[in-house]
């Protein structure tokens, strides 16, 4: 029944993914919880999955020559300490404090999300922006891989505005860069986990489930406009938010 229980997640991963194009991370950890994964784990495995989605992901965007490598690789280097430090202090945070700070985190996402799909100023999704100093660069790359480290997510709502608010990248650019610093940031915050969260059965079937069904829903993505799939995830993302808020009460008045 367990490894039934993984693979139903994996598949709502992968239908997430394949449908909405990302949120495997900040959809991976509610959906753990529910099932009974302990946050720690929920996170780690969560790690695992976006890893391997992004991964998968990526390729097309290689072939076609999408990605920045040198500001991938350099944001991505940047962040590697700071998603280490995020895995440790985990590790370290009581479980209640944890998902609460992770259900603010959704929220502000959701909305953001949501907000986003609502509304269209008419800029230039492929404009270049200027590029900020590296002071702020290297700040802000610290501040995505804390974020992977601490909570067990991607990022990717994150990265992505920051290559193209900070490096400057034009915006189809950003998005497909975006999966290889994921890529490396959930890397750096799983070595900390290895030894003290991780099931690698559980990451294993969740990842495989997940990436094979993104491959097939993804084929379905393009029945539905973009509006209508961006307020689609933004909902979904506040659902989960709801869940992980339940499963953070059941904590503290356990």
């Amino acid at each position: 029944m367990t490894i039934l229980l993984f693979v139903g997640v994996g598949v709502a991963l992968g239908l997430a993914l394949g449908l909405f194009g990302g949120g495997g991370g900040i959809l991976a950890v509610p959906l753990l919880l529910a099932v009974g994964v302990p946050p720690d784990e929920a996170a780690t495995t969560s790690l695992v999955v976006v890893a391997a989605a992004a991964v998968g992901g990526v390729i097309p965007h290689v072939r076609v020559g999408r990605v920045a490598w040198r500001e991938g690789l350099t944001f991505g280097a940047i962040g590697i300490p700071a998603a280490m430090l995020g895995s440790v202090l985990a590790l370290n945070t009581a479980d209640a404090i944890k998902l609460f700070g992770f259900t603010a985190l959704m929220l502000v996402a959701g909305g953001l999300m949501l907000r986003k799909a609502l509304r269209s100023d008419g800029a230039d999704p492929d404009a270049d922006r200027p590029r900020r100093s590296w002071v702020a660069i290297i700040a802000v790359a610290a501040v995505v891989g804390l974020v992977t480290g601490f909570f067990g997510v991607g990022g990717g709502f994150l990265v992505v505005p920051a290559l193209a608010l900070v490096i400057g990248l034009p915006m189809r650019i950003a998005t497909a860069t975006a999966l290889v610093v994921i890529v490396i940031n959930s890397a750096g915050a799983m070595v900390p986990r290895l030894g003290e969260a991780f099931d690698p059965a559980a990451s294993a079937v969740v990842a495989l489930a997940a990436v094979i069904t993104t491959a097939l829903a993804a084929r379905w993505s393009n029945r539905w406009s973009g509006k209508a799939l961006g307020v689609g995830f933004a909902i979904l993302v506040l659902v989960m938010a709801g869940v992980t808020a339940f499963e953070a009460w059941s904590l503290v008045s356990a």
